[in-house]
């Protein structure tokens, strides 16, 4: 097929009971010039079967195979794989939905930006919603600093999908993604900030996370999320001073944020590290000079403030006994933990 004006990328890894609804979400666009790119992530499940019942039905689907090696590596080859002349990119997970006018809407009202951030919801388990969006905005170089704070603690710069994306900022500049297996979206959003010279802001919510009972990637036990959070938060330091910001208590704050998910998910039932194992992790966390820097001067409800008080009081065994009992709250009364972990 020639070059679609759009193409929009899914990594898949037994997601059988999701992926059709997916993939019909995106076809089924009002705007139809598009090719969508499947990478079955070495799934062991009927995810491949699926995706090839439906790449016979449209041709628009192209589906590629890949021994799993995580959405970081599925990603880039699907990359690879964007048809020389495609115009613009889209990132999707295989078990959400987009709008059925998200990719109309993204060209219609994005100005022609070189990427476009679209509110979108969370669906819970249970079927409740949450909203994130913020209002319309279309920002250049010289104004993206004054909103990009209030963008990331609305947390429209932590993910991928729901965003439109010119294929020649991330294709002409060779972005991939890095692998950690948590918050390479944002590595790699943060990568196309740098380099656009236009962002357009859509407060409508044009995709849905949905929320599917059992751990996420959010939610499990990750090594590498410390080294993934410190990472990102450097990076978010040069996209400061890219964009002249002086204050940067908006940014220690979603930093902290991290660290709090680092301790707390010690406790996930993904973790299997031993008692020990784990207050040497948890050692390990609040000794790093980046969290005791940043978890000074942090703006935050009195919830973060108390757990960063926790964390710079250098005890192990009083973050042990914290964030454990955080992990239950979690686990116990799950709505509230939510609204206070997305209070911004």
């Amino acid at each position: 097929m020639s070059a679609p004006r759009a193409a929009i990328l899914m990594p898949a890894y037994n997601a059988a009971a999701y992926v059709e609804n997916t993939v019909r979400s995106i076809l089924r666009q009002s705007f139809d010039d598009l090719l969508l790119i499947a990478v079955d992530d070495g799934s062991t499940d009927e995810t491949p079967a699926i995706l090839a019942r439906l790449a016979a039905e449209d041709p628009r689907l192209r589906v590629l195979t890949a021994e799993n090696g995580g959405p970081a590596n599925a990603r880039n080859l699907a990359l690879d794989a964007v048809p020389a002349g495609t115009e613009y990119l889209m990132f999707s997970d295989a078990d959400d939905e987009y709008a059925p006018d998200a990719l109309r809407h993204a060209l219609e009202r994005g100005g022609g930006a070189d990427l476009v951030l679209m509110g979108f919801s969370i669906r819970e388990s249970d079927g409740t919603t949450r909203l994130y969006s913020e209002p319309e905005a279309h920002l250049t170089p010289e104004t993206l600093g004054a909103s990009l704070g209030r963008l990331y603690k609305a947390n429209l710069l932590n993910q991928v999908w729901g965003k439109l994306f010119r294929a020649s900022l991330v294709l002409e500049n060779g972005l991939r993604f890095e692998d950690y297996r948590w918050g390479e979206d944002r590595l790699f959003l943060y990568d196309c900030l740098e380099r656009a010279q236009s962002v357009a802001v859509l407060p409508e919510c044009a995709y849905t996370y949905i929320m599917h009972p059992g751990e996420s990637l959010i939610t499990r036990w990750n090594p590498k999320k410390l080294e993934a959070s410190v990472r990102a938060d450097e990076r978010m330091e040069a996209l400061c001073r890219r964009f002249g910001i002086t204050d940067e208590r908006d940014f220690r704050y979603m930093f902290m944020k991290n660290v709090f998910s680092c301790l707390t998910t010690l406790y996930a039932p993904s973790c299997t590290l031993t008692r020990a194992e784990k207050r040497e992790e948890i050692h390990r966390v609040i000794t790093n000079e980046r969290v005791r820097a940043r978890s000074r001067g942090v703006f935050g409800g009195l919830a973060v403030r108390f757990l960063c008080a926790v964390v710079r009081s250098g005890s192990v065994t009083l973050n042990a006994l914290v964030f454990r009992l955080v992990a239950f709250v979690g686990a116990a009364a799950p709505k509230l933990f939510t609204a206070i972990k997305h209070r911004k």
